[in-house]
C-alpha cells in the first residue's frame, strides 16, 4: 500500500492552518514566534514517527527489507542465506639451497604483493610430502621446490587473485625464500545477495508444495548457488524425444560434472521430481573459443602486464557464461577497457575466426580455449 506521506513543510503549514481556524483572533505564527517554534517542534516529531513508520513496514516485508532484516523474515521458514565462499589455489613455495631439509607448516600465512589479501596453508594428506606428526609439509635435501594447496582468510570474490600476485610471507619460514601462485586463485564466492535469496525463496516455496521446473531449478541451487542449469522435458540424453524423461544440463563452470557434484546432484533432485518421471543429469556439450583481438597502446605501458590481465578476464567471462547463453563481441571490447581504460584502441575482435557474437546451442556451453593478440 501507498502510505500518504507528509513533508515537513506540509505538516508545518497543515498545523498552523488548523490552529488559526479553531482560534477566535488573529493567531501570531510567523517565522520566530513561540506559536511557530513549537509547531515545528511538534512537526519534528511527527516526522520522525513518520519514518519509523514506514521503517516498519520495509522491516516486514521480504520485498522491501534488506540484510540483516530480510534474514531474519526468511528464518521465519527455516530459509538461510547462502555464505560467501573463500578461494582456494596452489602457490609455490621455494628456496635458493636444497641442502638442508625445510618445513612449511600448516596455517603459514602469506599475502598478495600489495598485502590486500590474505591466504593460509591448509592441510592435503594426498600431498606426498605431508607429515602428519608434524602439521606440515617437508622439503627433503636436494628438493627446491612444492606446490602446496592454500585458502583465503576471508571469504568472498576478493579472494580471487590473478596469477603471479602472492610473494609475500607473512612471516618467516625458515629454508624458504620466494613464493609464487602460476596460477589464479578461484572459487571464492560473494555472500549469496538480496535479490538472489528473495529469487531463492520464490523456488523455495514452489519446491515445498508442486514437481516443477521451478523445484528442481531450487533443488540445483541447494547444491551450488553458481551452477549453470538447463531443464528440457520429455527428451533424453541425446536431445530425441522420451515420454516422462527430464534432461538435466549442469555446469559449474568446468564443463565437466565430477563424481561427488553429480551424487548430490542426484539426491537433490530426486526429493522434488515429479511422479512417474526418471531423469537424466549430464554437462553441457562444449564449444571452445579462440579468441583474437587488437590493441592499440599509449607509450609508457606494459605491454606484457596487460596481455596476461586480458586473458585471465576474458578466461573468467568465457567459461561464467550461462548454458545456452551468447558470445558478444562488443562485451569482450568493453571487458578490455575496463582493465585498461588508457587503452586508445580496440579492433579486429574475433570469436573462433568470425567478427560476430557465437550463439550457444541449449544444451551447449561455452569454455576458453585461448587468446592472441594481433
Amino acid at each position: 500500500m501507498s502510505l500518504p506521506v507528509r513533508s515537513f513543510t506540509t505538516i508545518v503549514r497543515d498545523m498552523a492552518a488548523a490552529i488559526t481556524a479553531s482560534a477566535g483572533e488573529l493567531i501570531d505564527v510567523s517565522v520566530g514566534s513561540v506559536l511557530r517554534a513549537l509547531i515545528e517542534s511538534n512537526a519534528a516529531i511527527v516526522l520522525w514517527i513518520q519514518w519509523l513508520i514506514l521503517l516498519t513496514l520495509q522491516s516486514t516485508r521480504a520485498a522491501t527489507c534488506t540484510g540483516v532484516d530480510l534474514d531474519t523474515w526468511m528464518a521465519d521458514f527455516s530459509l538461510l542465506r547462502l555464505p560467501a565462499v573463500a578461494a582456494t589455489g596452489i602457490v609455490t613455495f621455494s628456496r635458493f639451497s636444497g641442502t638442508a631439509a625445510a618445513a612449511v607448516p600448516v596455517s603459514t600465512l602469506i599475502k598478495t604483493q600489495d598485502g590486500s589479501v590474505t591466504f593460509v596453508v591448509i592441510a592435503d594428506p594426498s600431498n606426498l610430502a605431508w607429515q602428519a606428526s608434524k602439521n606440515a609439509y617437508a622439503l627433503a635435501i636436494g628438493v627446491m621446490a612444492i606446490d602446496l594447496p592454500i585458502i583465503a582468510t576471508v571469504a568472498g570474490i576478493s579472494g580471487n587473485v590473478l596469477p603471479n600476485t602472492i610473494t609475500l610471507l607473512a612471516s618467516a619460514v625458515p629454508g624458504i625464500d620466494v613464493l609464487n601462485n602460476q596460477l589464479a586463485t578461484s572459487e571464492g564466492m560473494a555472500e549469496e545477495s538480496d535479490d538472489a535469496f528473495r529469487s531463492r525463496f520464490t523456488n523455495f516455496l514452489a519446491a515445498r508444495s508442486r514437481a516443477t521446473l521451478d523445484a528442481i531449478g531450487y533443488a540445483i541451487s541447494l547444491v551450488g548457488s553458481d551452477l549453470s542449469y538447463v531443464v528440457q522435458e520429455n527428451v533424453d540424453a541425446a536431445g530425441n524425444a522420451r515420454a516422462g524423461n527430464i534432461l538435466i544440463v549442469v555446469d559449474d563452470g568446468s564443463g565437466t560434472i565430477a563424481g561427488p557434484l553429480f551424487d548430490s546432484l542426484a539426491l537433490a533432485i530426486e526429493a522434488v521430481r515429479p511422479v512417474g518421471t526418471i531423469f537424466s543429469i549430464q554437462p553441457p556439450r562444449i564449444i571452445q573459443v579462440a579468441a583474437s583481438l587488437a590493441l592499440e597502446y599509449p607509450p609508457g605501458l606494459s605491454v606484457s602486464n596487460i596481455e596476461d590481465f586480458v586473458r585471465s578476464a576474458l578466461e573468467t567471462y568465457i567459461n561464467s557464461r550461462k548454458i545456452g547463453s551468447t558470445l558478444s563481441v562488443t562485451r569482450i571490447s568493453q571487458l578490455v577497457y575496463r582493465i585498461e581504460p588508457k587503452i586508445i584502441n580496440i579492433s579486429s575482435v574475433m570469436l573462433n575466426g568470425l567478427g560476430v557474437d557465437l550463439v550457444a546451442p541449449p544444451t551447449t556451453a561455452f569454455q576458453f580455449l585461448s587468446i592472441s593478440f594481433t
